[in-house]
């Protein structure tokens, strides 16, 4: 019998895998010397890639070098040291590998039955997460694509509660703040929330949520018809870093009877260190977490988590079970994933954390996040040592936020002129750094999470910054 044209065979597969493992290996061990990113117009890339499928066989040389031509340089580089913008993803090779013997072999995580071993590997996971959290005993939860899907995934559950104890949806209000991840107000309103029941509730100089506001807000709302059914707290937010009082917002929470769930996604990880866990502090009050371990676990996207402290209030809001599916229905001690979350199909995400996480050990990763944490407060530094510049929030979980304000600078002209230095900056290949609104004061800002940066590189960009704005003044007086 003759093998199918799309079965290779096994000298074929391992070459084309040993090119393509070259080509990541490439990649990565000469990123610093690769531009931070890199764009083009998409009219531009639609001449080289736009085409009709070739109805016949290509080389796979051939394949590689149009990628290689116009693809892979267009990007941004979110394992280079430069990369200090946004929340980053800064991959182990080990935790690439996991993700890679995932696929290959195909696992299909959705049910028990069919990937006994691969769906282990996850429950190990998730008892790892839920031990570093501080969760109790029978705590548990999944893997996800995302901080996203973890946030609608807690929502979801959330309100089934509340709807399965007598609450119309239309009356049902979420707490929040304005410093929240846009996921969460997202998740809200794909819950079927209404727009103007999701409360934005004040903060503090720090952007903290202020534990009275939210009392006082919940009361509010009863008073007028409203069912306040769920809180959402942030540990570690996107834009400065802050974390909101768990503690004072779970004691609201358990005397309104609301759902606490906190949004730890890349901030969560830093538990692993001594610092983490006191600046995070009772992630364990929570009904449920948000983590991402393709954030500061290191490994690739698409990795999140959800972590409840009663899993089976996501069996209740999704477990579906259809004459198809009754083959394959969960042992007593067994978990099918696909009755936690909206995914059937779904692949192993754990085996690169398991991968990764037993390659290093936790003291090399935690290691790895109190030094970016460090080279955060070491850019705080510069820029309280020097004269022409000011921090508009103290430097935490990797992430600094700050301005360029010169003495001879309008108050009415810094916006502008910190927009123009982010713009130069940029533009110089190094670095990529983001901008955010604090107080509306428009912000630089730097996030350091991914390992390959140096406090050399700090140095490096805090006198790109220095020199931007010695341009800017230097055409503000010509």
């Amino acid at each position: 019998m003759s093998a199918s044209p799309l079965d290779l065979d096994r000298a074929t597969m391992q070459r084309l895998g040993h090119q393509v493992a070259d080509i990541v290996a490439e990649h990565l061990a000469t990123i610093r010397d690769e531009p931070v990113i890199a764009t083009v117009p998409r009219n531009e890339l639609n001449k080289s890639l736009m085409a009709a499928p070739p109805s016949d066989p290509s080389e796979f040389d051939s394949i590689v070098a149009t990628l290689r031509e116009s693809v892979f340089p267009y990007h941004a580089r979110e394992p280079h040291p430069g990369f200090l913008a946004y929340v980053s993803s800064c991959p182990t090779f080990p935790a690439i590998l996991g993700d890679w013997l995932a696929t290959g072999y195909n696992f299909f995580a959705g049910v028990w039955p069919v990937a006994a071993g691969p769906n282990e590997i996850e429950m190990v996971v998730l008892e790892w997460i839920r031990s570093w959290a501080g969760l109790p005993d029978g705590a548990s939860g999944l893997l996800t694509s995302g901080g996203s899907a973890a946030n609608m995934t807690a929502v979801v559950a959330a309100r089934h509660r509340a709807v399965e104890a007598g609450a119309e949806i239309s009356k049902l209000t979420v707490y929040t703040t304005a410093q929240a991840h846009s996921s969460v107000v997202r998740a809200a309103w794909v819950a079927g929330i209404r727009r103007e029941n999701v409360r934005a509730v004040a903060m503090d100089q720090l952007f903290r949520m202020q534990p009275e506001s939210l009392t006082e807000s919940i009361r509010t709302d009863r008073a007028n018809g409203l069912t306040p059914f769920l809180v959402v707290a942030s540990a570690g937010t996107t834009n400065t870093g802050s974390v909101d009082p768990i503690e004072a917002v779970s004691h609201v929470c358990r005397e309104e009877s609301l759902w606490l769930h906190i949004d730890a996604a890349y901030a969560g990880f830093a538990v692993l260190t001594e610092e983490g866990r006191r600046m995070l502090g009772r992630l364990d009050l929570a009904d449920s977490i948000t983590l991402d371990p393709h954030k500061w676990l290191f490994v690739p996207f698409e990795c999140g988590c959800l972590m409840l402290r009663d899993p089976s209030k996501l069996s209740d809001a999704f477990r579906i079970m259809p004459e198809y599916l009754r083959d394959v229905e969960a042992g007593e001690e067994e978990v099918n994933f696909a009755d936690r979350g909206v995914q059937l199909t779904r692949y192993s995400r754990a085996l690169k954390i398991w991968i990764s996480v037993n390659y290093f050990g936790t003291r090399t990763i935690a290691g790895e996040i109190q030094n970016a944490m460090e080279r955060a407060r070491l850019l705080e530094s510069l820029v309280a040592e020097a004269d022409d510049f000011e921090s508009l929030c103290p430097a935490q979980f990797g992430i600094f936020c700050f301005r360029a304000r010169p003495a001879s600078t309008a108050v009415r002209e810094l916006d502008d002129l910190n927009e123009r230095i982010n713009a130069r900056v940029v533009a110089g290949g190094r670095f990529l750094i983001s901008s955010t609104r604090l107080d509306g004061k428009f912000s630089l800002r730097m996030c350091t999470l991914g390992f390959r940066t140096t406090n050399d590189d700090i140095h490096a960009l805090f006198d790109t910054i220095v020199e931007a704005l010695a341009v800017e003044q230097s055409m503000t007086t010509a």
